[in-house]
């Protein structure tokens, strides 16, 4: 089928982006054993599968059973009731009704991403920025000029490490440091290597279009392969901390102590405290430790990786960011508070546009796999024109139906086939004075819960707005307080050379090349 073409790519959606332009927004494509998959990057059609009808849309059985296996019985793994209803020409193969399971974690999780907690999570990402920022210094007085060559990729994947480590379960991995820490060094390999496309096809498959019966996938993570040892090692010594924490905070809890400001101590406290027949049990508590370590520390990586990327080719826009932040400063010192607040980084609009026209061009997944959990109509936002030369308006689906989302083409895709950019007709360039202009507020079809972008981390699970939101603010919060420190103390350009970047698919979509910058520091 189309596999190849989607699966290994030169650069990421490089077959989607051809494909939307020469047929518009939704298709028919082959994937495993030649079995049709819809193709979509249609506004309103992604509107409806992933919010107006996500529910009955879940992810594919394998998909879910691939998230088991990667962070066990976690929020990524909870759908619901399992009910047996057959995929069509496969009645062997399962769904799994998305409902209750998930709404169940989100409750117990919510706490710990109140609006509270996250003023209490933008100290600790400043003071861990703040050692990456002194070590960037030093390394600039070492080579006796105001500028140095930085391997950004690095030094953002090891202060995003333990930026997450102190947020998420008060644990100091020491990356910055360079120390050595058994829970880091095992994330390091499950989180890309176990996952990449490039090392792990076959994982990739299942992951992605999930055509290979349940047991087979839980069969696969006792396979001898290097990738999956490791991912077994990681596994083991995540849960060896997971239970050392949960320990901690139900021995502080229960002798009526005040526990820690994390988020998993937030978490087991909240778990502690709810009806005995809606708790967390004890392997699901020890998922949100894993998945917090790989859904929140690569994922911040890559995005702030592109956007110093972005930035280095953009000075001028670089420049205003700076001047921003100066001036915020500035209002501040006349407070006193001290340092900047929650409200002050809200009221950054230059530093909020290149955060999101980073997600918008490189966001950090490009495919969503979907099944029909029903007989199904999906509207579009304008009229196909099938092979017959029929003109539709709406997409059947049958129950079962697999269904692929491209999150690619529509984040930036230009007009074409009757069919607005959603973005404008400069879509394919990085520009994020788009955001200062608003152009969000201009689209009719609302899908991310964050100025409209669809990203994996919004879209791959259909909770609750409120919910969402919150999650999407701790890892904001994080991106924007590294991207100030590091702005109002260092100029960054191009490296010698100005090496391509290729957009590689390993666990997310990352550079695919040492990403090196030159840093000058600000006087």
């Amino acid at each position: 089928g189309n596999l190849p073409e989607l699966l290994r790519p030169d650069n990421v959606a490089e077959a989607e982006f051809a494909w939307t332009k020469k047929y518009g927004t939704v298709m028919k494509i082959k994937g495993a054993f030649g079995v049709d998959v819809l193709f979509t990057a249609d506004p309103k059609a992604m509107q409806y599968i992933l919010n107006t009808s996500g529910y009955n849309f879940p992810r594919n059985p394998q998909a879910v059973a691939m998230s088991k296996l990667i962070v066990g019985p976690g929020i990524l793994f909870a759908q619901g009731p399992l009910l047996l209803l057959a995929v069509r020409d496969n009645p062997l193969i399962p769904i799994f009704y998305v409902g209750a399971e998930h709404a169940r974690h989100g409750k117990i999780m919510n706490p710990a991403f109140s609006y509270s907690s996250l003023r209490l999570f933008v100290t600790i990402f400043r003071n861990i920025s703040e050692k990456t920022v002194a070590k960037w210094k030093d390394a600039v007085a070492q080579s006796g000029d105001l500028s140095t060559v930085i391997d950004i990729p690095s030094w953002i994947a090891r202060t995003t490490l333990d930026a997450i480590g102190r947020a998420a379960f008060d644990h100091y991995f020491g990356a910055i440091d360079e120390k050595e820490d058994e829970l880091s060094s095992s994330t390091k390999i499950s989180c890309k290597q176990s996952l990449s496309l490039e090392i792990s096809p076959l994982i990739s498959v299942v992951y992605s279009l999930g055509y290979i019966p349940l047991w087979v996938v839980s069969a696969m993570q006792l396979l001898p392969t290097k990738q999956l040892r490791r991912l077994r090692r990681y596994t083991k010594v995540a849960h060896r901390v997971a239970k050392g924490i949960v320990q901690t905070q139900t021995e502080s809890y229960s002798s009526g102590k005040e526990g820690g400001k994390d988020v998993m101590s937030i978490l087991i406290r909240a778990n502690l405290s709810e009806d005995p027949k809606s708790k967390l049990s004890e392997p699901e508590v020890m998922a949100q430790l894993r998945t917090l370590m790989i859904a929140g520390q690569e994922t911040t990586a890559s995005t702030l990786t592109w956007a110093f990327y972005e930035l280095s080719r953009h000075p001028g826009f670089q420049s205003r960011v700076r001047e921003e932040i100066k001036t915020t400063r500035a209002q501040e010192g006349q407070r006193g508070n001290g340092e900047l607040t929650v409200a002050d980084l809200d009221s950054m609009q230059c530093l909020l546009s290149v955060m999101k026209e980073t997600l918008r061009y490189h966001p950090i997944g490009t495919t969503l796999a979907r099944v029909a959990g029903r007989e199904d109509i999906i509207p579009l936002s304008a009229p196909q024109t099938t092979k017959t030369g029929e003109v539709v308006t709406s997409i059947p689906v049958s129950k079962g139906e697999r269904v692929s989302i491209s999150i690619g083409p529509y984040n930036r895709r230009v007009q074409s086939h009757r069919l607005p950019s959603v973005w404008g007709d400069d879509a394919d360039v990085w520009r994020p004075e788009r955001f200062l202009e608003g152009v969000h507020a201009k689209q009719q079809t609302g899908l991310g819960v964050i100025a409209n972008l669809c990203e994996v981390t919004s879209s791959s699970v259909p909770f609750h707005e409120i919910m969402a939101r919150s999650r999407w603010r701790f890892a904001l919060l994080e991106m924007q307080t590294i991207l100030i420190d590091f702005l109002e103390n260092f100029e960054v350009s191009p490296a010698p050379g100005n090496p391509e970047i290729i957009r590689s698919a390993t666990a997310v979509m990352s550079p695919m090349c040492v990403f090196s910058t030159i840093v000058k520091q600000c006087e």
